[in-house]
């Protein structure tokens, strides 16, 4: 009777430990950061209009649109994003100071995909004007508060 008792206390803890596990892999939710230089995205966009055999009058005026200091992806595994529970979450980006040069609050369901497969953005975030440090700080809050992801951003 002793063993039946201890093997049911072993499959209970068993039962208890996955559903943790479940629950755990559940309430993950890894952000990414990718930087793109302005010159990379200078590049990009003639080669795309090129390609599209564009005046060079429109390819420049389109290079003059491209903001000084490139831009910045909050990204996320597409497979985390569930429709049904979205997720409030706070993006900041700090050049060097104590104040953000931009902050938006937003629901991860609003991300669209990316040009990766199974990534999509989270946020993209135009840098109008070139950075001052040689590192960005990138910042993700829960709406809660309670979880802070910080990723710092070489630019140089």
């Amino acid at each position: 009777m002793g063993g039946m008792r201890f093997f049911s206390r072993a499959v209970w803890a068993l039962f208890l430990a996955l559903a943790a596990n479940a629950f755990a892999e559940d309430a993950t939710f890894n952000v990414m950061v990718e930087y793109e230089t302005p010159d990379l995205v200078r590049k990009n966009v003639r080669l795309a209009m090129e390609a599209a055999f564009a005046p060079e009058e429109e390819i420049l005026d389109s290079l003059n649109h491209v903001p000084k200091g490139g831009f910045v992806y909050f990204q996320a595994k597409t497979s985390q994003i569930k429709k049904g529970s979205p997720r409030k979450l706070t993006y900041a980006l700090y050049d060097g100071g104590k104040n953000p040069i931009f902050r938006k609050t937003a629901y991860d369901t609003e991300a669209v995909p990316s040009e990766y497969s199974g990534l999509s953005n989270l946020l993209v975030i135009p840098v109008y004007r070139e950075p001052k440090s040689d590192v960005m700080l990138a910042r993700v809050v829960t709406s809660d508060g309670m979880e802070t992801l910080d990723i710092d951003i070489p630019v140089r």
